[in-house]
């Protein structure tokens, strides 16, 4: 006899837009110190511009690794009514958990990227006035299908 259908799992989202980001500055530094230790061992040979040109690009390495790390990976998961949020960092996590009640998932936002081309991102806004970036995309209708589904888990869950 068949008491009921088990209760289905939790609905995970996921963002790891973040990871290429921090791979693409990791791999930059990288070669930023391997090009450093070779001006260090083989001298500038004439070129008085060179420290400058080096330190520029550290300054900008620096920064741009502030930027990159600065973004996270997001996790979020939904069910029984409530809703888990992971912020993975390159080296701290920031975890949070909500009632479903209490999120709200605003409308595809619209911004454009580095070459001003349309890019998409599908949001969930938290109770703390913060704003999760769930889904992102080129695609329009790829990100309304993905706030669909959310607002579908938090709607059922």
């Amino acid at each position: 006899m068949q008491v009921g259908s088990p209760s289905p799992g939790p609905v995970v989202f996921r963002n790891n837009a973040a990871v290429f980001l921090w791979g693409f500055m990791g791999a930059w530094m990288l070669m930023l110190a391997l090009f450093t230790c070779l001006y260090v061992r083989d001298g500038d040979n004439g070129e008085k511009m060179l420290p400058l040109v080096l330190m520029a690009f550290w300054l900008f390495g620096w920064a741009a690794c502030h930027w990159a790390f600065g973004h996270a990976r997001v996790r979020v998961e939904i069910g029984h009514g409530r809703v888990l949020a992971r912020e993975v960092y390159a080296w701290s996590t920031r975890e949070n958990r909500y009632a479903a009640s209490d999120v709200f998932v605003p409308d595809v936002v619209e911004e454009k990227d580095s070459d001003g081309d349309p890019y998409f991102k599908c949001l969930l806004r938290l109770p703390d006035g913060r704003s999760l970036t769930v889904a992102e995309s080129h695609s329009r209708p790829r990100m309304e299908a993905r706030r669909a589904e959310l607002l579908a888990a938090l709607a059922v869950r």
